[in-house]
């Protein structure tokens, strides 16, 4: 008999519903709840991008692709997929509690997030652990998958292939994107700016890209956050290099959503059009089959046991 085995995917979560617009953005903030203006704020983006996000069903179908890709290709574990979200119902806290009452002992979590985050994905796994210990569950962790080959093989390809399709790649500036971090963060020592710099430069070599950008998207609107952003970076670009179009690459995300949909293709395409260059994207990874296979991977690459030294 195969061991049981709790395969926790976790993610940032988003509004189902309208109505969930407050609670949503109230749970971001820590439990302050909005004010009418700021939730009118958010409410204007997600009809900008034609009603609410699709982050919640694409994370369902990359979680169910990786319970899938696990399972055809373990003999002796069978993985039980369970989804919490941090934001939004069902939570962390549900999902590990589902998992307990199911009579899983052991289990593997993952962020749909690849780089390794103080601010970001250590908080994902403290509450993951902190509720498995009311079940004395054992809960493994991947902390980062950003180096698996797949997931660089996947933006090569798709960076690739976005390139291919301009006139002239050599009038073309290219800028590789990450949700950015307040500075506080930086400043106790999160590697996360590091680790994203680092596969940007893997990712730029592998298609022969001997000049880049990285920049920052997606800052909150309180206290200070890492920087350069990304509409100064587009603009120093098209300036500086004088090229024809701008193609960004957000290696931070995972998928089709807000921060992409909106800041990407709404307010960097308004800026492009605005200084007279064209706007490109690379699509984002969703439920690519290779993409999958890197958080496949990074699974497999824990151990289940702990490993015994005499």
């Amino acid at each position: 008999m195969k061991e049981r085995i709790g395969l926790l995917v976790m993610d940032y979560g988003t509004p189902a519903t309208e109505a969930d617009l407050m609670p949503y953005y109230t749970s971001i903030r820590r439990g302050y709840a909005p004010t009418e203006a700021e939730v009118a704020v958010l409410k204007k983006r997600y009809e900008a991008i034609g009603g609410l996000s699709p982050l919640g069903a694409l994370t369902e179908g990359q979680a169910k692709l990786l319970a899938k890709q696990l399972n055809e290709h373990s003999d002796d574990v069978s993985y039980e997929l369970y989804i919490g979200h941090k934001h939004m119902p069902p939570f962390i806290e549900d999902a590990v509690t589902a998992m307990g009452e199911a009579g899983i002992t052991k289990a593997v979590a993952i962020v749909m997030a690849p780089y390794f985050s103080l601010f970001a994905t250590a908080s994902y796994f403290e509450r993951a652990k902190r509720r498995a210990a009311r079940y004395q569950m054992e809960i493994r962790e991947v902390a980062a998958w950003n180096e698996e080959p797949e997931f660089l093989a996947y933006w090569h390809q798709a960076l690739e292939t976005t390139l291919a399709e301009t006139t002239n790649p050599a009038e073309v500036g290219v800028i590789f994107t990450a949700h950015s971090l307040p500075y506080h963060v930086i400043h106790m020592g999160d590697t996360y700016p590091e680790a994203v710099q680092a596969t940007a430069k893997r990712i730029a070599a592998s298609v022969g890209l001997t000049t880049y950008e990285m920049a920052w998207q997606s800052a909150g609107v309180r206290g200070d956050w890492l920087t350069p952003d990304v509409a100064t970076v587009t603009r120093e670009v098209v300036v500086r290099d004088n090229v024809k179009a701008v193609v960004y690459v957000p290696i931070g995300f995972v998928c089709d959503h807000l921060e992409i949909l909106y800041d990407n293709d709404i307010a960097c395409r308004a800026l492009c059009e605005e200084l007279g260059v064209a706007y490109k994207r690379v699509p984002m990874p969703n439920t690519d089959a290779l993409f999958v296979k890197a958080m496949a991977q990074a699974v497999r690459h824990l151990p289940l046991e702990d490993e015994v030294t005499e």
